[in-house]
């Protein structure tokens, strides 16, 4: 009876095992994390060129929504910080993630606003 207890703790390793890795490949491969670690190494880069105070003026509040088919796609909190960073640093921005991976580029975005009446309302 101890020979089996051991053979379904062995099992249960294994299955424990390939499980986590199974985890930790999706982890790996989404588009959510992926943009968020991307994000990171830049924003921290960005901050270390650029200073805090313009770092936490354009950078800091901007969001990472996703990597995808070598794109990060980056929502700002306005539609005028979307267009400043686009003229004024998207260069920049991009030659830091291409460090990463050189096929990388991005596009900031703002946030879409929602009409309350059209929540609301069906027509």
């Amino acid at each position: 009876m101890g020979y089996n207890t051991k053979q379904a703790e062995s099992r249960l390793k294994r299955s424990i095992n390939h499980r986590l890795k199974e985890i930790l490949n999706t982890e790996k491969d989404n588009p959510v994390l992926k943009a968020r670690q991307s994000w990171g190494i830049v924003s921290e880069q960005l901050r270390f060129i650029l200073g805090d105070e313009v770092h936490r003026q354009w950078f800091q509040k901007t969001k990472p929504l996703v990597l995808n088919n070598k794109i990060l796609l980056l929502q700002t909190q306005s539609v005028f910080a979307a267009q400043w960073i686009n003229t004024h640093y998207q260069e920049l921005v991009e030659n830091l993630l291409k460090s990463q991976d050189r096929n990388l580029s991005c596009f900031f975005i703002s946030p879409k606003k929602v009409n309350q009446k059209s929540r609301f309302c069906s027509k």
